[in-house]
């Protein structure tokens, strides 16, 4: 059984996966809350399907782009279980997580999330039929963003009523979204992904994984700590 882990925004998500396909999905808005509720919520998981840690071979984890102090948690549960349990590791892009989501809407695809400062991690997915990404993560404001879109596409990931107007002015009818509910990031989806890569072979390094940024480095005011700047801007 794999087990996969999403701490990359304020929304959090677990997902125990096998031959059969997701066995238990758990998505849920944790703030910063991250430390506190993952654990716990992974116990009651594994309770639901009749399993134990001991049961677990595989956990893929997302590597961002997203908060700081989020994947940091994510991070270090996952190298934690590998290293406790004997187990595979694997990481996973969060950007081709949710692009591998929303793949069968076909064309042109943007998955965002939100790295302050009004700028947004992205990268250019094609689904024809086939999803291929088309280039590296990029650290963009939507106007930027825009700017380089050249046709119809579909944005997903952290979507407000402010971001979604900001698109729809710039872009018209060429911008496209999913409903909220289906808009909503799932860790089955990047369980999948995990699922096949490691039927592929694909393994990461205990030490050497780490996660994607994007931000600006970390600085720190006087007097306060990292997780009061959980996006490193």
């Amino acid at each position: 059984m794999l087990l996969a882990i999403d701490t990359s925004t304020s929304f959090t998500g677990l997902a125990l996966y096998d031959e059969r396909g997701p066995r238990a999905e758990s998505v849920w808005e944790s703030g910063r809350n991250h430390t506190a509720q993952l654990l716990p919520q992974l116990d009651q998981l594994l309770r639901y399907v009749g399993a134990q840690p001991g049961d677990l071979h595989a956990v893929a984890v997302a590597l961002g782009p997203g908060s700081w102090s989020g994947l940091r948690v994510g991070m270090s549960t996952a190298k934690g279980l590998a290293c406790a349990g004997g187990l595979a590791l694997i990481g996973i892009s969060t950007l081709d997580a949710l692009a591998h989501q929303h793949a069968r809407a076909g064309g042109t695809l943007y998955p965002l999330i939100r790295l302050g400062r009004e700028r947004f991690a992205t990268a250019a997915f094609i689904c024809d039929p086939e999803l291929e990404r088309r280039e590296p993560d990029r650290n963009l404001t939507l106007a930027e963003l825009c700017a380089s879109v050249a046709g119809p596409a579909l944005f997903c990931g952290d979507l407000d009523d402010e971001v979604q107007a900001q698109l729809q002015r710039q872009l018209g009818a060429q911008a496209h979204f999913p409903t909220p509910a289906a808009n909503l990031r799932r860790p089955a989806f990047l369980a999948d992904l995990a699922w096949r890569r490691l039927a592929a072979g694909e393994r990461a390094d205990l030490v050497a994984l780490e996660p994607i940024y994007l931000g600006e480095p970390v600085k720190v005011r006087p007097g306060a700590t990292l997780l009061d700047n959980p996006l490193g801007t």
